[in-house]
């Protein structure tokens, strides 16, 4: 069985197009919004029962981090974007690397957001 199916394709594909239509419009809901359906999406995917429930458990404080990192720099929106579309077109040819690529490089640049929010570092932007 496909980890992820053509549904799972199809709506990864759809929660980009929200992502990019609301960073158009500068709405930070509608980004937020839509980065987590994309999550949501992989964290149907996970096969192993004991990570997908590690994961569902660290889901508030992601979503507490990205909204910081959303209100904080708006100018960011447009920036997220390739990140997204290079996992969906990772998926699309089948280019694992290159999608967990693009995640890592995501997960890195939030990293400030996630340390401000600790009270280590001051934002800059």
């Amino acid at each position: 069985m496909e980890r992820c199916g053509e549904s799972h394709r199809m709506r990864l594909i759809h929660a980009y197009e929200q992502m990019a239509a609301a960073a158009e419009k500068g709405d930070a809901g509608g980004v937020y919004d839509a980065i987590f359906s994309f999550a949501d999406v992989g964290l149907e995917t996970v096969e192993n029962p004991v990570l997908a429930g590690i994961l569902q458990g660290l889901m508030p404080n992601a979503q507490r981090l990205q909204y910081l990192s959303l209100v904080v720099n708006r100018k960011r929106y447009l920036a997220k974007l390739s990140y997204f579309k290079t996992i969906v077109e990772s998926l699309e040819a089948r280019d694992v690397e290159r999608g967990v690529q693009a995640m890592e490089a995501y997960v890195a640049s939030e990293k400030i957001y996630a340390l401000a929010s600790f009270g280590r570092h001051r934002l800059h932007g």
